[in-house]
């Protein structure tokens, strides 16, 4: 499959979903194993496809990645994915193809296959069986994490990113691992696709487009949509994919860039604008070759994908100012 551009996935995402799952014991990924990465710099994967005039790994800052939720299980089926049966083989090919590249061009990309929770856990109220799975699910993107910090070694930078079901690990092992010597290392956290609360996070949000050690998050939203915040509105931390800073202004279109579709389609320029309004980005209906099959208000399988290439600009321009700061450019 060639056309898996996520808001063309949106209408098939809920069909056919129970809430009737059950447990099962699943393998505990070793992290140690390549087999448990769906990316690693030891591999030749889809996180090192590049769809625009930009180069893969330019800065040598590794990635760390967490993939949305593709766990979409029916009647009888299980809370959490497992990553080691062969049906899941190429579970996670979508958001590392799609979404991780957006960030391949500060370095190597590594992002874990996890026994992730099932789409179901936003269906229902919290309860055992839900926060089992995802403490299931965060068990394995936190010992993912430590393998990771062991393999870079302990003085590399890194970049966080994630969307959706993945960002909620990275906020949470955010909260619970890190340490001042991590946050010195971290060039940039790109938290995607959930709200975060910025009245409760150890790190600062990224006021502006060359802040380091920060976080990032957007939801976007057509500009007449409804929706949930899980937070205060002054609580939501957010930022501008276009600008890069948390001023509530209107950021035209024109200043859009590489959209990316899917690779069978020319990258887009100017497709949509970008408005931080009441905890979200909210911006106009985008028009593409098949966008007449959308029919959401709620843009969120295309938060990084209609933004790509304003993030792979923003990368670059935050490693290049993290190596100013540490007093590593040439």
């Amino acid at each position: 499959m060639k056309s898996l551009f996520p808001f063309l996935l949106l209408i098939l995402s809920s069909c056919g979903l129970s809430l009737d799952l059950v447990e099962k014991e699943i393998p505990t990924p070793d992290y140690n194993d390549l087999n448990y990465w769906v990316a690693h710099p030891e591999k030749l994967d889809l996180s090192d496809s590049v769809f625009t005039s930009r180069p893969a790994d330019q800065f040598g800052i590794p990635v760390f990645f967490v993939s949305p939720t593709i766990h979409f299980p029916k009647k009888g089926e299980t809370w959490n994915l497992d990553p080691s049966d062969a049906a899941a083989e190429h579970a996670f090919d979508t958001p590392v193809k799609y979404q991780s590249t957006a960030f391949n061009v500060a370095g190597p990309v590594y992002s874990p296959a996890y026994r992730q929770s099932a789409y179901q856990v936003y269906n229902v109220a919290p309860n055992p069986a839900t926060a089992k799975s995802y403490a299931i699910a965060y068990e394995d993107v936190q010992s993912a994490f430590m393998i990771f910090l062991k393999q870079i070694g302990p003085h590399t930078p890194f970049i966080l990113a994630s969307h959706s079901q993945g960002t909620d690990h990275l906020i949470q092992l955010i909260q619970r691992e890190f340490t001042p010597l991590l946050e010195e290392r971290l060039v940039a956290a790109y938290l995607v696709g959930m709200p975060v609360n910025d009245c409760d996070i150890r790190i600062p949000i990224c006021e502006e487009p060359t802040s380091t050690g920060c976080y990032t998050s957007w939801r976007t939203y057509h500009i007449t949509a409804k929706y949930y915040n899980k937070y205060p509105v002054e609580c939501i931390g957010v930022v501008n994919p276009i600008s890069w800073n948390t001023a509530t202004n209107y950021v035209p279109s024109t200043k859009n860039l590489d959209v990316l579709i899917s690779d069978s389609k020319p990258l887009f320029q100017n497709l949509v604008s970008a408005k931080i309004q009441n905890g979200v980005v909210v911006t106009e209906r985008p028009r593409f070759p098949g966008s007449i099959l959308i029919r959401t208000k709620n843009y969120h399988r295309g938060d990084i994908n209609l933004y790509y290439g304003n993030i792979q600009e923003n990368v670059l321009i935050r490693c290049l100012q993290y190596q100013k700061e540490q007093g590593r450019s040439e």
